[in-house]
């Protein structure tokens, strides 16, 4: 479609020309470079165009983070225990979680009275 309408463009231009009084071939020929570049300027791909989208939004707290950083420790835990004596036995102790890890559902109702 665009480029439908660069050669429209370039058969409007060559038609003006013509109409003040230059010879039909010279009308031709002064056309062509303009319809040429319309042309080019119809295939090339929109690179530059600019992407309008808004910033993200803030975190709703510092914890959003924390519970991110937590959620991948706690995979990484599941699968190495050894990273779960390390990292986590002596954080959870002091949150009041003592022992071995706790269901899902404990651990995730004792860390949100935590929070």
């Amino acid at each position: 479609m665009k480029t439908a309408l660069a050669l429209v463009v370039g058969v409007v231009i060559g038609v003006v020309v013509w109409l003040l009084g230059v010879p039909g071939e010279w009308a031709v020929v002064l056309a062509v470079p303009p319809t040429a570049f319309a042309v080019l300027v119809s295939r090339l791909p929109r690179a530059t165009d600019v992407l309008w989208v808004s910033a993200p939004p803030p975190p709703a707290s510092i914890s959003t983070g924390h519970a991110s950083t937590l959620a991948s420790r706690l995979e990484e835990a599941a699968d190495d225990p050894r990273r779960y004596d390390e990292r986590f036995r002596a954080r959870l102790e002091r949150l009041g979680i003592a022992g071995g890890m706790p269901d899902p559902k404990t651990l995730a109702e004792k860390l949100r009275r935590v929070e």
